[in-house]
Formats: C-alpha cells, structure tokens, sequence
C-alpha cells in the first residue's frame, strides 16, 4: 500500500487507517502471493494479517502469509461439489478471533448449502457446528459469500436461486436471498420476516457482500442473459427476480439496482468496499470494475482495472495494510491447480 500526497512527490509507508483517510485507492503493481492453488473462493485476514483461504472443488482450508507460505488447515468436512459452482465457497473470520478462534465457512453439503463453524487450534480446524443447514442447492446459482456486520453482531449470508427462479420470490426457503444470523446460529428478533433468517429476497445468485462507511450493506449479483448488477441491500427488500433482472422486465415495486453491466462484460463474484470505493471482480468480463459511492448513495466514476490480464477472477478483499487480494478462477478448463492469489500494491492518491 503506498500513498501519493498532493504536495509531496515522495512515497511513505501508512497505516491502513491512515491511507484510508488519504485519499482515492488506485490500484497499482501485482505480484503473485500463491501460485498452484485450485479455485481459491473464500479469503479473509486474521489479526496478524495472514489470510485464511478455501479452495471450492478440493474443500480445503489453508492459512497463507503475504510472503506465499502456505499452511494446510485442513478440510470442510461433509462437502460436496456439484460440477459447477458448489463446494467449499465462502469464510469469515470471527470479529473477536482474539478470544474465541472461530472460523464460519459457507460449503455445499448432501442436505444443501449451510453455514459451518469451526475452531482454529494451531494449524487445525476443528469442532466444526452447523449453524445453518437446508439452504437448497444445485449445480449452478448456491451463491455463498459470508460478510459480518461492521459491529460484529450478525452474519449477513448470500445464496443463490438454485437454478430455479420461483425460490427468490418464496419468503420459505432461504434459496435466493441474502441471510441475517447471529454468530451463534440464531435468528434476530428484528429481522424483517419473523422467525426467519431472510433479510433480502428476490435474488437470482449473490456472491459478493460489503459494508460501507455508514454501515450500508452492498451486493454483487448475476444475471442471467443481460443484466448483471450491484445492489444496495434493504432490510426486507424484494429485488425482483425472477420478473426483474436488472431494470428489465417487471419490476414495478422492487428495489432497482445500483449499477448495472452487460452479462457479457462482468458476471460479478467477489466485492469489497475500501474508501467507499466498490471493487468487484469479474468471471466472464476478467476484470475488477471499481465504482465511488458518492453522497447520494449513488455508484459513480466506474475504472476498470486488470481486463484480460488474469483471466476469470473470483474473489477481491482489502487486507489490514489497504492492500488488495484478488484471487483466479479457471473453473471452466477442467485443471486443477492452476490458480493464483495476487496482491494489488494499492496507491493511495489525495490529488
């Protein structure tokens, strides 16, 4: 992470807070963290700023240092890959790691898609609990991000429609939506829908979440055969699939999207929010789109960074020191082991 002062050519080295205070995040060099990694989905930092990764197909968990050690964690047990997008997909990092070492992964299992926990004791997870379970699945569409709220107090949880678009719509099924837990599994008491876990529906697959500076949740979304989308998330909102996709079709009554792309140009997986700057990686379009979120709660001011250059990505996180991490995804061509985990050297400019 670097910072470019207005009134000073010279580069210095901040803390993240401090070039998070500096100015805009322009992406700049890249450099290799870990090759011969197998569709590195899930990815986020431990307090010292390590990264614990999953990778989907072989359901496997590893803790990786910025200097491209890695070290086996071992595996989600009970996974099952669907030949598409299900396995081992997302993870986070409990907000009191500290005292409790919690680990939540998000993974395809026999019964469908759940919410696991488990407990990092040296180099080994174990304990795993089911938090959330029955979530329905299929070959395509189990969504599967993880993201906690900025107070640490709730899991926000995305899944996809599981290939059949009636799931979005129906407030009895978890199929479609983005999810609202505590860390223990239980539902809030001021959830939208009582006794449910639903925050949002009508969604076709979410694979990206983050909170902003104000504590305002965004998510990335598929289309299906025109329009992708970034979404600003409402407690209790409808965001119209299967009728809307995008702002096509009916969608009188739903929440319309922030941003929109051709599905050809994106199909949007991870997002991460530095600065109030919304990155998002892309499979199909093999960029990282990043869009400002100005006053209006509006996305402005879209770069695109990295087209072509990496091939499909997956997944994009700031790490403690502003940096990002960005992870491939050559799910298409049948080989394992031929995935990376970059590191973005970020340029903080005030200019």
């Amino acid at each position: 992470m670097r910072t470019v002062a207005a009134v000073c050519t010279a580069i210095v080295l901040v803390t993240a807070a401090t070039a998070h205070a500096a100015g805009t995040p322009e992406p700049g060099p890249v450099t290799t963290v870990l090759g011969a990694t197998d569709i590195p989905w899930g990815l986020a930092f431990l307090p010292d700023g390590s990264a614990l990764v999953t990778e989907r197909e072989t359901s496997s968990v590893y803790r990786l240092t910025g200097s491209g050690t890695r070290t086996d964690l071992g595996k989600v047990p009970g996974t099952q890959v669907t030949g598409g997008e299900g396995g081992v997909l997302g993870l986070e990092v409990s907000p009191t790691f500290a005292t409790d070492r919690h680990v939540f992964v998000y993974h395809t299992a026999s019964s469908g898609n759940q919410v696991v926990r488990a407990t990092l004791a040296g180099n080994t997870l174990t304990g795993w609990t089911t938090l959330l379970s029955g979530v329905p699945k299929n070959r395509y569409h189990n969504g599967g991000r993880l993201r906690f709220s900025p107070d640490g107090r709730y899991l926000f949880i995305s899944t996809g429609d599981a290939q059949n678009g009636a799931n979005a719509q129906d407030l009895g099924t978890n199929a479609g939506k983005v999810l609202r837990i505590h860390p223990d599994g239980s539902i809030p008491a001021d959830n939208p829908f009582p006794g449910k876990a639903v925050w949002s529906y009508g969604h076709r697959n979410v694979q990206g979440l983050d909170f902003d500076s104000k504590g305002r949740l965004w998510a990335s979304e598929f289309g299906a055969s025109s329009q992708d989308e970034v979404n600003l998330i409402e407690k209790g909102g409808n965001y119209g699939w299967p009728a809307c996709e995008g702002t096509s079709g009916s969608c009188a009554g739903t929440v319309p999207p922030k941003t929109t792309w051709p599905t050809s140009s994106a199909s949007p997986s991870g997002l991460t929010i530095v600065d109030d700057h919304v990155f998002v990686a892309t499979t199909v379009g093999r960029r990282v789109y990043r869009l400002r979120i100005d006053a209006s709660a509006n996305l402005v001011d879209q770069r695109t960074y990295f087209e072509g250059a990496y091939g499909r990505l997956r997944t994009v996180e700031v790490d403690r020191d502003g940096d990002i991490w960005l992870t491939t995804t050559t799910d298409r061509d049948g080989t394992p082991n031929n995935d990376r985990v970059l590191h973005v050297d970020v340029v903080y400019s005030t200019e």
